[in-house]
């Protein structure tokens, strides 16, 4: 199958987070509780908006479904979505609240080291406020949702939305809120940490892998991505299990690597890829991201993952 056909008619629809992402990395070693010379960058992000570009880019119709302040980050955020090709007529302003913005510290190699977000604008986005969208939402070829939402709206997504659904668990604090929804997920892309928690099972080797994907699949899940950072990621759906390595290149930023996976392995599912081939090309998006210094690389299309996959 060639990316480089057309992508299959239809809209995805992601419900998530939008960020203002200020990420600073150093020319240097990271010296901690000292000033570090180095390249503080600003760009509209958050785990939603980012896997919705990255789609968009790929070339899918795409709607966000996210809210914003009425603040000049959000300002920025929405006209940056609008020129990303993100539509946002599912989308909310909430005049008194702070858009949400994340501040991440990486270390020399790109690496996070540490990081603050601000996200409690997303606890107004309730069952109650996305019900409208609920017709919207059915008619939707795939759905995406991130763990940023509150639980109790994770939880009305997996009973009310009729249209097939994947997840990123975001992070080992949030990931618990995807519980309730497993039995509805096509895909899920949690790192050793998440899937532990998820499963309860300690991860202390290779030998375990299959064993926490196995556990992630009997709860429901029908494809496992289970993301080892730089040694790749071990993929799992019952007939494929193997770890597949990262391909080589330049390393500028990981930040937005593991949405550039997850979008790249929803459009390689709406394909109706393989499980092989869905992890080799989300693999290939995911080094795209790394090798470029924003959390969505401009230059990710079908052609730029064909090159890498080559």
């Amino acid at each position: 199958m060639s990316l480089s056909a057309e992508p299959t008619a239809g809209r995805i629809i992601v419900v998530g987070a939008v960020n203002m992402d200020l990420s600073g990395t150093p020319a240097s070693a990271l010296r901690s509780g000292d000033s570090n010379p180095g390249r503080v960058v600003m760009t509209p992000g958050g785990v939603g908006r980012n896997i919705a570009e990255n789609l968009s880019r790929l070339g899918r119709a795409v709607s966000l479904v996210t809210v914003t302040g009425r603040d000049a980050y959000g300002r920025v955020i929405r006209q940056d979505c609008k020129k990303a090709g993100i539509d946002l007529s599912l989308s909310f302003v909430e005049p008194k609240a702070r858009t949400s913005t994340y501040l991440c510290v990486n270390e020399h190699n790109g690496d996070l080291h540490t990081a603050v977000a601000d996200m409690a604008i997303y606890e107004t986005l309730t069952p109650e406020r996305l019900e409208p969208l609920l017709p919207a939402l059915n008619q939707a070829m795939l759905v995406i949702a991130d763990a940023n939402l509150p639980e109790e709206t994770v939880g009305w997504i997996g009973r009310s939305v009729a249209a097939p659904l994947a997840a990123d668990p975001v992070s080992a604090a949030k990931v618990s809120r995807l519980r309730g929804i497993l039995p509805r997920l096509e895909m899920l892309k949690p790192n050793l940490q998440e899937a532990e928690l998820l499963t309860g099972i300690s991860v202390h080797g290779d030998g375990d892998l299959l064993r926490v994907s196995s556990a992630l699949r009997t709860l429901g899940v029908r494809r496992v991505f289970l993301s080892l950072g730089a040694r790749g990621v071990w993929a799992d759906d019952g007939v494929f299990r193997a770890l597949l390595p990262c391909f080589p290149g330049p390393i500028v930023n990981t930040t937005g690597c593991g949405d550039a996976f997850l979008a790249a392995a929803a459009d390689a599912w709406l394909d109706g890829a393989g499980m092989e081939e869905s992890a080799r090309r989300a693999l290939a998006a995911a080094a795209h991201c790394a090798a470029d210094a924003h959390s969505v690389s401009p230059t990710l299309s079908r052609k730029a993952l064909e090159r890498i996959l080559r």
